[in-house]
């Protein structure tokens, strides 16, 4: 009976569902794709690409699954406040507080199923352009299998489902429990008192949110740009449970400034921010999140290439770096490198990874075999490490080191970073067990402890110690550090051009090449993230423009009133403007102090500053392209709203 009634409303009300069921479109688009994507990376082998997809997909679902919920909730609830009235009348004539809140409830799940179909082909579709976007880029094998079954689609479908139901139980609630004759009331005076259960709510995620503010200060730096997203996503649905009291706030501040500044105009203005708060905060909500996203999205990233960069120049203080085009350099290209004329120091060095165990985590010997076992319990903080040649390491990187020394390091001598070493609670002088790579431990003592660890690693260890940890395997060099002799620098260049001639793929880079390729890999490794910001900030705009769109053509019968009492299309027109600006104003504020709050607690653990150096360019892009797109849309509605005449527009209304 319920599901008839359903279809019914949503073909009668094409105007008030046009918007939910566009950003449930989008929804299923996304969650289709990551969805998708997951089940091809599982079903992937290793060889194939499997975990890379996998580690794509899954960072990128989350983001997407916290940003579709926001704009679901938002679009579905505007879709349940523009029918109050219509509620109200089934409510007069008998309607059960359960048939309406099941009546909204299949309304949802009509429209989930109508968008299914075009929803879940586009994800499909974003999914294998994903893929072949991905293997052009050489992130994943051409050879990667775009294979997955109809559970991955059908699980996608019920999430978006889910997600609805969620947000519009909370309107439908509220709808249902109201008294008939109070109903009608509230569908021509919109109810002033805001849900306590909500705000108690939004109180509880704001602090859930200021304490995870609390924890990336007090983490590492690439701890706190993991969680910095994430952090956003809290505080905003933090914001969009207290919206209400957000837009009752920015209701009354710019009201009364709105007031003063333009007297005839700004007392409509003032009125309709002081009853319509809940469509002021409504419609700043999704406009709030796509600042707050996109400015941590795009400058997280570049906080971190500053700070890693600015340590890159102070850390190297080699003359030139050796690189191996293919899979790497021999161990023997650190002493061919130190032979050449000219040439006063040379260190190879090459990636590896180690953890600090915990009392107990393991029996490793100190004698070299290192065959003891590590204890997962035990696990301690650890990262990537350098393993480095014989040589004077000094002479090459500049650590900044603040206690102890690597001037002649011993063969179970470590270096860690000032960060690594708070976590694991240890010093210099101290003995620690290393868990290396093929989980075996290794006793050593850390000798020194620096700063300079962005970009370089968490520790330094001898090539010697780690490579019994490669089961049998020849270790291969990233790169060796070349310092020239004093006064040599001529003669070191002139032999290094002689030794590329013997060995080709050996590429020789000085500081200005060397940045260069820093350039290129920070390109590389920030692709995904602008694809992820794209794709969000997409989503995002489209629900930005579909709230202010529903929120402007719900008053054409406002619009039609004002106009038959005298108002002229031009008033009308700039009370709009006026409300719109206020409405961006909210918005932008509101996002940037998320943005802010979540960038200057970031930057205080990665520089130990809490004010972050943002460049002008990209501020001025999340916020002029956002208040654009606000105003423009609100422009073009209201222009749309007043081409029709009163009498028409009021008859529509009614």
């Amino acid at each position: 009976m319920l599901l008839p009634l359903a279809w019914w409303t949503i073909r009668s009300r094409k105007a008030s569902f046009a918007g939910s069921f566009v950003t449930m479109l989008c929804a299923l688009a996304l969650t289709t794709c990551c969805a998708v994507l997951l089940d091809a990376g599982a079903g992937a082998s290793p060889a194939q690409g499997g975990a890379e997809v996998v580690s794509f997909a899954v960072p990128f679902g989350f983001v997407c699954l916290c940003v579709m919920a926001f704009a679901v909730a938002g679009t579905f609830s505007l879709s349940v406040q523009q029918r109050t009235r219509e509620i109200a009348l089934l409510r007069a004539v008998a309607a059960t507080p359960g048939q309406v809140r099941r009546l909204i409830a299949h309304e949802v799940l009509v429209l989930t199923a109508v968008a299914a179909v075009p929803g879940c082909a586009l994800g499909v579709l974003l999914a294998d352009g994903l893929r072949a976007w991905l293997a052009a880029r050489d992130m994943i094998p051409a050879s990667f299998p775009f294979a997955f079954g109809p559970v991955s689609v059908v699980a996608a479908v019920l999430i978006c489902w889910v997600t609805a139901e969620a947000a519009v139980w909370s309107s439908g609630r509220r709808a249902s429990r109201v008294r008939a004759v109070q109903a009608l009331g509230e569908a021509a005076v919109p109810r002033r008192r805001v849900g306590a259960a909500r705000t108690c709510l939004g109180l509880v995620i704001l602090a859930s949110g200021v304490w995870g503010l609390v924890a990336i200060g007090s983490s590492d730096g690439p701890g706190a740009a993991n969680t910095a997203v994430s952090m956003v996503m809290v505080l905003m649905a933090a914001v969009g449970l207290l919206s209400p009291w957000v837009g009752k706030l920015a209701g009354s501040v710019f009201g009364a400034l709105c007031r003063a500044l333009f007297p005839a105009v700004g007392l409509l203005v003032k009125a309709n921010l002081g009853a319509g708060y809940r469509r002021l905060g409504a419609a700043a909500g999704p406009l709030s999140l796509t600042v707050a996203f996109a400015a941590v999205a795009l400058l997280v990233p570049q906080l971190k290439w500053d700070e890693q960069w600015h340590q890159e120049r102070q850390r190297l203080v080699a003359d030139e770096v050796v690189r191996g085009d293919g899979a790497g350099l021999p161990v023997a290209a650190a002493r061919t490198a130190a032979a050449v004329p000219g040439a006063g120091a040379a260190v190879g060095a090459t990636g590896t990874f180690v953890n600090v165990l915990g009392d107990g985590g393991g029996d490793g010997d100190g004698g070299g075999d290192g065959d003891g076992q590590g204890d997962d319990a035990a696990l301690g903080p650890g990262g990537m490490a350098q393993a480095v040649t014989d040589g004077p390491l000094d002479a090459v990187l500049d650590l900044g080191i603040t206690h102890g020394s690597m001037r002649h390091p011993g063969p179970r001598d470590i270096a860690l970073s000032a960060d690594l070493a708070q976590r694991a609670h240890v010093g210099v002088g101290d003995t620690v067990t290393l868990s290396m790579e093929d989980d075996r431990t290794e006793k050593a003592r850390v000798a020194a402890v620096y700063t300079r660890s962005r970009g370089f690693g968490e520790a330094v260890l001898p090539l010697r110690l780690a490579a019994r940890h490669l089961d049998g395997e020849q270790p291969l060099l990233d790169e060796v550090y070349i310092r020239a002799a004093p006064g040599a620098q001529r003669q070191l260049a002139d032999g290094l051009r002689a030794l590329h001639r013997a060995e080709p793929s050996w590429r020789l880079l000085d500081h200005a090449a060397y940045r260069a390729e820093a350039l290129r890999a920070r390109d590389a490794s920030m692709t995904a993230t602008y694809l992820l910001l794209l794709v969000v900030t997409a989503f995002t705009s489209i629900s930005v423009v579909n709230t202010l769109v529903m929120t402007t053509m719900e008053r054409s019968g406002e619009f039609a009133l004002l106009r038959l009492v005298g108002a002229t299309p031009g008033q009308v027109a700039r009370m709009m403007r006026l409300e719109n600006a206020v409405v961006v104003i909210t918005a932008l504020l509101v996002g940037a102090a998320v943005a802010g709050a979540v960038l200057a607690v970031f930057s205080r653990a990665l520089t130990g500053s809490a004010v972050p150096h943002l460049p002008a360019g990209t501020v001025a892009l999340v916020l002029g392209g956002a208040g654009l797109l606000a105003l423009g849309t609100g422009i073009v509605t209201t222009r749309i709203a007043l081409r029709q005449s009163p009498t028409a527009a009021l008859r529509g209304a009614g």
